[in-house]
């Protein structure tokens, strides 16, 4: 028998009312996934989750999604394939819709040790995802002077990756290796919570999940 409890229970009753109190900074970091009732199955069976690249669909930006896994091959002591995701910081309303679009699935509370856990900007993490450099604005620049500051730099991104012969919808692998590289350097930047504000949401990722990191477990009903 798991350690944890286990229940049933709608979506907008599957997380207890009230503010949800995710610190970061804590040792043990309180995170929420959404996992398959098949994922859950395996985590009761093996007492680990672990992702299966066998089974999984390739990523629509599998680029990012590379990224993301060389991050955590390079920050963290654990190893694996892939990655297990979770919410570190997120609006309870927020995982409460999430929830409804999840009928079967199992919402787990998690308390897990911050070493083994890789944090990002969940909004910036699209700047990875779309493969575009992340601007971050200046805190005296106008919005003008803003968008102004990102057109060019786009612009000189897709001109050199056009100048080097490859079609900007290539894989990125093809792309320069300077235009990755500086790319990959912005992108840290969403890797460091004290880079940005208190109430920023914030998704973690893992090599691996173990039932001792499980606090509660929800099966949602529909």
């Amino acid at each position: 028998m798991p350690a944890f409890p286990i229940r049933s229970a709608r979506p907008a009753v599957a997380i207890p009312p009230g503010r949800m109190r995710h610190d970061i900074s804590e040792d043990r970091i309180l995170l929420h996934t959404i996992q398959t009732a098949e994922a859950f199955g395996a985590l009761l069976t093996n007492e680990v989750l672990k992702p299966n690249p066998a089974m999984a669909e390739p990523p629509l930006h599998a680029d990012g999604y590379d990224w993301m896994y060389r991050q955590m091959a390079a920050r963290l002591p654990t190893t694996g394939d892939g990655a297990i995701w979770l919410w570190a910081r997120i609006r309870r309303q927020t995982l409460v819709e999430l929830c409804g679009l999840a009928p079967g699935q199992v919402l787990l509370t998690c308390r897990v040790p911050r070493e083994r856990v890789l944090l990002s900007h969940f909004g910036d993490w699209h700047a990875v995802l779309n493969r575009h450099p992340l601007i971050i604005e200046h805190p005296d620049e106008s919005d003008e002077a803003y968008g102004a500051r990102l057109d060019r730099i786009f612009e000189d991104v897709d001109s050199r990756v056009r100048a080097a012969g490859v079609a900007l919808n290539a894989e990125y692998r093809h792309w320069p290796a300077d235009v990755r590289t500086e790319l990959e350097d912005s992108w840290a930047f969403i890797l460091d919570p004290t880079n940005y504000g208190r109430y920023e949401s914030w998704q973690a990722t893992v090599h691996a999940l173990h039932s001792d990191d499980v606090v509660q477990a929800v099966r949602i009903e529909g």
